[in-house]
C-alpha cells in the first residue's frame, strides 16, 4: 500500500507531466507520502511505516515522534532516518518499526509533519490505512468448550482472627515483661563492713605511700578507712564528724575499745589533714597500723558479742 499525500501548490501538480510535477511542487512546498510494508502481518510480526517527505532545500523537515501504544500497537526499535537529498531538493525518509498485539484492523497514528519554510510553518497530516492483523493460532477444529468456572473459595470462618489476636497480645504482654526485667537493675549487695575496711587497707599498703613521698596521705587514707568502717558499725559516728565531735560523742557509745586510744588517732591525724604538718614515714606507718589495730579489735567485740546473743542467758550450774 502506498498512499501519497501531496500538499503545496495544487494548481502546478494539476497542469504538469509527471516528472516535472515533483519538480514544481517541491518548489512550491513539500510533498508528503506514506508507506506500510507489509499492509498483513500476524500478531507480533514486526511491520515498517515509512514516512518520506520531499521539501526545498532550505526547508526544516520536522517528523512525528514515535505513537504511542494505543491500539494495541508499539514501536519496536527508535525512528530511522534516510536522506536521499540533493543540491536543490530535501529528500528524507523516516522509518518506524511497529508490533501489533491484537487481531483485526488496527491503525497506528501519527502526528504531523511539520515543515518550515522561511519562517512560516506548514502541518501536513500523516494518514496510514489500518493494518490488518491476523492470529498465529490454528483454527479449533475439536470445538472443545471451556470448562465452567469454578466456585470461589469460601473465605475462613472467624476463628482465626481471635487466635492471630490473642497471639499478638501474648506479645505484647512478654516484650512488656521483659523490658521491666531488665530495667530492674540487681542493686550489688554491699559488702561487709570489716572486710570492706580490711580491703581498703590492703590496697593502701599496696600504694606504700610513705615509702614515695607521702607519709601524710598514708595516716588520713587509713584515718578515713577507720571513719567508714565506725560510721557503718555505730551510725551516732558520722564519718563527717570532727575530731573534737567523735571525742564527745565516744562516752555515750558502745565503743569496744578505749576512747582514750581512738582520741588520740584522731588528734594526729586532725594537723595533717587540715595544717600540712609533717610525719616521719615509720611513724605514718606505726599510725596506720594502728587504725588497722582498732578496727580489728572492733570486730572481735562485735563478733563475740553476736555470738553471746545468739546463745542466749546461761544458767547457773547447780552446786
Amino acid at each position: 500500500m502506498r498512499l501519497l499525500v501531496a500538499l503545496g501548490c495544487v494548481a502546478a501538480l494539476c497542469g504538469a507531466p509527471c516528472g516535472a510535477r515533483a519538480q514544481d511542487a517541491t518548489r512550491a512546498g513539500a510533498l508528503v507520502s506514506v508507506s506500510v510494508v507489509p499492509e498483513s502481518v500476524t500478531v507480533g510480526q514486526p511491520f515498517s511505516v515509512r514516512i518520506r517527505v520531499r521539501a526545498p532545500k532550505f526547508a526544516v523537515v520536522h517528523f512525528p515522534a514515535v505513537p504511542d501504544t494505543a491500539d494495541a500497537i508499539e514501536a519496536v526499535d527508535p525512528r530511522a532516518m534516510e536522506d536521499a537529498g540533493d543540491v536543490e531538493l530535501i529528500d528524507r525518509t523516516a522509518v518506524y518499526r511497529l508490533v501489533a498485539w491484537d487481531v483485526g484492523k488496527r491503525t497506528p497514528h501519527f502526528a504531523n509533519v511539520i515543515v518550515t519554510t522561511s519562517g512560516s510553518d506548514q502541518l501536513y497530516p500523516v494518514v496510514i490505512a489500518p493494518v490488518t492483523v491476523k492470529s498465529l493460532l490454528p483454527a479449533d477444529s475439536a470445538q472443545r468448550l471451556p470448562k465452567e468456572a469454578r466456585d470461589p473459595v469460601s473465605p475462613p470462618s472467624s476463628l482465626w482472627k481471635w487466635l492471630l489476636l490473642g497471639a499478638v497480645f501474648a506479645g505484647l504482654i512478654w516484650l512488656v515483661w521483659r523490658r521491666r526485667k531488665r530495667r530492674v537493675a540487681e542493686v550489688p549487695r554491699e559488702p561487709e563492713p570489716f572486710v570492706a575496711a580490711i580491703t581498703s587497707f590492703d590496697a593502701l599498703d599496696a600504694l606504700d605511700l610513705p615509702a614515695v613521698g607521702e607519709p601524710g596521705r598514708h595516716v588520713i587514707a587509713s584515718i578515713d578507712v577507720l571513719r567508714a568502717y565506725l560510721a557503718r558499725r555505730f551510725p551516732d559516728m558520722r564519718d563527717s564528724l570532727t575530731a573534737e565531735e567523735i571525742a564527745r560523742a565516744l562516752p555515750a557509745s558502745d565503743l569496744p575499745v578505749l576512747p582514750d586510744r581512738l582520741s588520740q588517732l584522731l588528734g594526729r591525724e586532725t594537723p595533717l589533714r587540715f595544717a600540712h604538718a609533717t610525719v616521719s614515714p615509720d611513724e605514718a606507718v606505726a599510725l596506720g597500723k594502728e587504725a588497722r589495730a582498732i578496727v580489728r579489735d572492733i570486730q572481735s567485740a562485735h563478733e563475740a558479742r553476736i555470738r553471746a546473743m545468739e546463745r542466749g542467758p546461761q544458767r547457773g550450774r547447780r552446786r
